[in-house]
């Protein structure tokens, strides 16, 4: 871990077969600020949340990804503020949802340093969400353990008495095939759960509106394969 960091974790989805997400990055920083990024098709996507409460995107585009598949870029917005410590309460800052039918057969050798997420079965999503709490670990814990339908998969601490809180849980998920034209610059994208080309959805792609203030970033991740007909 770099000596700039308190948390540097990388993760994805997995299911059983193999078919994984994106592989993601978060790291919180020693003044207390929270990255959140990854690579896709459309290039670099990075989120940042200072704290201070200013949030921004980032997004460094890959040359030849069709119009309809760049998202809006450098957009800001302030964060909810963390609910006071013995609220029993967290802020929620972003949430990413993973349907398992839309993952894809991998393309890189797993290096043994990424916490892989088990997916959900088939027709159903994995969703992971990252929220600030005044709450200390144990009591994070506490609050997880009656909910029971989710998992931790991380709490760190931050400098200011806070802690980041990272935690998963499987849903159903109505699965909809999407096709993004390319206009005629480049070629069409089809995500589709059945993968009528056999091709492994090598394609992943973030879908996601831009949050006003007070909002948490909302994804949709899905893998998808270039179609010319």
């Amino acid at each position: 871990m770099s000596n700039n960091y308190l948390l540097d974790l990388r993760f994805g989805v997995k299911r059983a077969d193999g078919y994984v997400s994106d592989i993601w990055w978060a790291s919180t920083t020693r003044l207390g600020d929270f990255r959140l990024g990854t690579r896709s098709i459309a290039g670099v996507e990075e989120y940042s949340f200072k704290k201070s409460g200013l949030c921004r995107s980032a997004h460094t585009g890959a040359n030849g990804a069709p119009a309809a598949l760049r998202d809006r870029a450098g957009f800001r917005w302030r964060r909810a503020a963390t609910p006071a410590r013995g609220s029993g309460r967290a802020s929620r800052v972003a949430w990413i949802a993973f349907p398992s039918d839309y993952l894809s057969r991998p393309t890189v050798e797993d290096d043994g340093e990424i916490l892989w997420i088990d997916a959900a079965p088939g027709c159903g999503a994995t969703y992971v969400e990252f929220a600030y709490a005044a709450e200390p670990e144990e009591g994070i814990r506490g609050v997880l353990d009656i909910m029971q339908d989710r998992t931790l998969v991380c709490c760190a601490a931050l400098p200011n008495g806070e802690n980041l809180v990272i935690f998963c849980y499987h849903a159903d998920w109505e699965n909809k095939d999407l096709r993004v034209p390319g206009h005629g610059a480049v070629a069409d994208v089809l995500f589709s759960a059945d993968d009528p080309l056999a091709a492994g959805r090598p394609l992943r792609h973030r879908f996601g509106p831009a949050p006003k203030d007070g909002e948490a970033v909302l994804l949709l991740e899905m893998g998808g394969v270039a179609v010319t007909n």
